[in-house]
């Protein structure tokens, strides 16, 4: 058999052996809800909720944070704007949340709606209440301040406050960081939010918006002031506003066919933005406007976007290069997220996402069953030093230190380097503490 068969035999007994280990691992335990509770909604009015095991999540807000609570298996249906997390896109959908009809609604016969407050027509939610649903609104100001509320009126509501709690710790934490960086630098840049749907909806952001919100929380300036809300975009209104930034969303720049369509937008060209190649479209509308409870990952992220001078650390580089979710997410359940952000350097041999979704079923389910799993196998993937790939061609043959403290070894074939039999698929991702080599597949630790 050729060496190639030989590694993939390898790896698979690997599989094996790490799906025994894993399998041994205790499941993360989840309280159950306690019986009715009762909040208080958007409007000050009281809901008690007495029974939380068939909801329908309307808003991607509320979705995103239900998941985050850790009841994501009580949704039954989602609205379209719900896109994070990956989960919820095999759930059955009800529709928009601001186009909301009863009967699809009603045919999931859910016990608990959950809804922001931008939810409608508003004679559709009378008549999910009209015939006994539970129906709960939740606040959805555009601020950190309304973040928190709405994350911890959903947790109330489903008895997780503990849990609500933590994530909003976490993100104040995250926003206190963004702070912490922007008081190193003295440049404030001018930026400009584009709202953009297709060629026929055009908006530029004021003042008051989420988009001003998260501009300011990032340490920059809000390019348009001179009044609130959106308006139309102008030629001459782009110009004047002259921004050092234009900010806007993936969806956005996808609806009217990308980068070079954006250029070609009225005044566009001409900014300073423009002609610097500054142009942010790398965030999602849920992230980056959603205020969920992400939004103290999406201020940092953005505050790393719009100051360039900061150095960026192994974590940030992988979150903001994106295809680098479970990754992201494996580095934070397993708690090496800080330690990839200190001094280094390290070697980080990063999956990429389609390497973890190619894991077979119910393998990506073990790994997170523990945080010491997590750990285990991604500290699998970290060597404590510096190795570009022009270091590894000459390693032939030769073993790398792992924080798990096994080793890797190194192949060379055709100029391809090969961490235990795994291809390096794009090297040298370059952080400010040491460097990224993406692979194509996930390095498993054998069971000792």
């Amino acid at each position: 058999m050729t060496a190639r068969v030989n590694r993939l035999l390898a790896q698979i007994v690997s599989l094996c052996l790490l799906i025994f280990v894993l399998s041994a691992a205790p499941a993360a335990a989840q309280d159950d809800a306690s019986g009715p509770v009762t909040v208080v909604d958007a409007y000050g009015e009281e809901v008690v909720i007495e029974d939380a095991s068939r909801i329908i999540s309307i808003g991607g807000a509320v979705t995103e944070t239900i998941y985050a609570l850790g009841l994501g298996d009580n949704i039954i249906a989602v609205d379209e704007s719900s896109i994070y997390p990956a989960e919820a896109f095999d759930l059955p959908q009800i529709g928009y949340l601001r186009f909301l009809s009863a009967e699809p609604i009603l045919a999931y016969n859910p016990t608990l709606i959950i809804a922001t407050d931008d939810a409608g027509p508003p004679e559709v939610v009378q008549q999910l209440r009209d015939v006994g649903v539970t129906f709960l609104i939740v606040p959805a100001e555009d601020t950190l301040e309304g973040a928190i509320d709405k994350l911890m009126t959903i947790a109330a509501a489903l008895d997780r406050v503990e849990a609500g709690q933590a994530l909003v710790d976490d993100m104040q934490a995250s926003v206190a960081d963004a702070g912490n960086l922007v008081s190193t630098l003295d440049a404030r840049p001018r930026v400009m939010f584009l709202f953009l749907r297709g060629m026929s909806v055009l908006g530029v952001s004021g003042a008051g918006t989420g988009a001003d919100e998260m501009i300011r929380l990032a340490g920059a300036e809000n390019a348009v002031t001179s009044y609130e809300g959106y308006q139309p975009l102008t030629a001459e209104a782009v110009v004047a506003a002259a921004p050092d930034v234009i900010l806007v969303t993936t969806n956005g720049i996808d609806s009217i066919d990308g980068l070079d369509a954006l250029l070609e937008l009225p005044g566009v060209a001409q900014t300073p933005a423009a002609q610097n190649g500054r142009i942010i479209a790398s965030m999602d509308d849920l992230y980056l406007l959603g205020f969920t409870s992400r939004m103290g990952d999406a201020i940092v992220d953005l505050t790393y976007l719009v100051h360039t001078e900061l150095p960026r650390p192994l974590p940030i580089t992988a979150r903001l290069r994106g295809d680098s979710a479970t990754l992201v997410r494996a580095l934070q359940i397993a708690g090496q997220w800080d330690m990839l952000s200190g001094e280094g350097p390290f070697t980080v041999f990063a999956p990429q996402q389609s390497a973890f979704d190619d894991l077979p079923p119910g393998l990506l389910e073990g790994l997170f069953s523990s945080p010491i799993s997590v750990q285990a196998v991604i500290g699998f993937h970290i060597v404590p030093d510096l190795l570009t790939y022009a270091d590894l061609l000459g390693m032939d043959g030769e073993s790398l230190p792992t924080l798990l403290g096994t080793p890797l070894s190194v192949t060379v074939e055709d100029d391809t380097v090969f961490i235990n039999g795994v291809a390096i698929a794009e090297p040298d991702v370059m952080a400010s503490n040491g460097v990224l080599h993406y692979i194509d597949g996930v390095l498993l630790p054998e069971r000792p």
